[in-house]
């Protein structure tokens, strides 16, 4: 079976549990309030859009690293749920904090509940509580499954942990926006917090602790999730301002109209010359950026060498962790999908 059917099997199969898990949550809200019904439509409809569901399908594939025992996958499944709700619970504050008003293709949550109400602060306020609600749902996903109690409390740990770790990460993108730190060391550590250890360490270390791993287990994953993180978020950066708005289903350039500090902007800033440096600067927090500004952007990040410079970091980060994967003793099928997913997260386009 190549890559992509995998993925897509897998995707479908944690969409389906998903729709099983709100459907029982509005079957227990029944007799509440309708706002409260409401809500829990509306998370499940943010839920449901789709995405590429690579956190959960990498809890699988962590458990898959070291056991394989067909009457237990449904139980992963929707242990597996918890990161895709955790993923869910992070975005929706993001784009509060952004005040973007696309996600995968469709209004962001707190631009829905605006249309509600003309009160200025409803949409986020109850965007913030529909947050809330996805952070405790997806520690209840894991408690929920028949694994053993002990190995439960493990993967809850670990959950916990990524969000704490992700909130940092988040902290220190947001703040950074308020700084003159532009440095490649301080974009490296809010990768490694907010992309490395959230999309790619934590999920696949749920699952490997699900399956009862050792830190030694945990420690061999690492090397291979945290580069391929940086990776993650280096391509994610290149697409916020190459790639295309529909095929990535939320604005391009929201990066540079928030004024967000990304490799490809540090590296333009560090080899351009004043008249260049001083037009990027332009750009950064610009909310009303022109496309032909955007274009003229572009040809400085590409004029500087920064996409390349971004490019080749991305292909070295993927090379080191495929050499890593290789070397290791996990489970053949499982080492299979890592290095076939390293291969997707360089090529991907969206």
């Amino acid at each position: 079976m190549d890559f992509s059917s995998e993925l897509k099997i897998y995707q479908e199969k944690i969409s389906t549990e998903l729709d099983m898990f709100f459907s029982k949550k509005l079957r227990q809200a029944a007799d509440l309030d309708p706002q409260i019904t409401g809500l829990i439509r509306k998370v499940r409809e943010f839920n449901l859009r789709g995405g590429k569901r690579i956190r959960p399908i990498l809890v699988i594939i962590g458990y898959r690293c070291l056991r394989y025992k067909k009457n237990e996958i449904s139980q992963l499944i929707r242990a597996a749920l918890a990161v895709e709700l955790m993923e869910s619970f992070l975005l929706i504050h993001d784009d509060i904090i952004d005040n973007d008003s696309l996600r995968r293709g469709k209004p962001t949550l707190h631009k829905l509940y605006e249309k509600e109400n003309s009160n200025k602060d409803y949409g986020k306020n109850m965007a913030l509580l529909a947050g809330d609600l996805l952070a405790v749902f997806g520690s209840e996903a894991i408690l929920n499954t028949g694994f053993d109690h002990k190995l439960k409390a493990g993967a809850v740990k670990k959950f916990n942990n990524i969000v704490v770790n992700t909130i940092f990460g988040q902290t220190l993108d947001y703040t950074g926006n308020f700084t003159r730190d532009f440095s490649e060391s301080y974009i490296k550590r809010v990768h490694m917090l907010k992309t490395a250890k959230y999309t790619v360490e934590g999920p696949l270390h749920i699952g490997a602790i699900l399956a009862g791993a050792k830190q030694k287990h945990l420690d061999r994953i690492s090397e291979f999730a945290i580069p391929i993180g940086q990776a993650f978020q280096i391509k994610d950066d290149i697409l916020n301002i190459f790639g295309d708005q529909e095929k990535l289903g939320k604005p391009v350039a929201s990066d540079i109209k928030e004024g967000k500090k990304t490799l490809l902007i540090a590296k333009a800033l560090e080899n351009s010359n004043l008249k260049q440096r001083l037009y990027i600067k332009s750009c950064l927090r610009n909310k009303s950026l022109k496309p032909k500004q955007l274009e003229k952007l572009k040809n400085i990040i590409i004029s500087t060498a920064s996409l390349d410079y971004s490019n080749h970091l991305a292909e070295s980060l993927i090379n080191q962790a495929k050499l890593s994967i290789k070397s290791s003793g996990f489970r053949k099928q499982a080492k299979q999908f890592l290095l076939n997913l390293a291969d997707y997260i360089i090529n991907r386009d969206k």
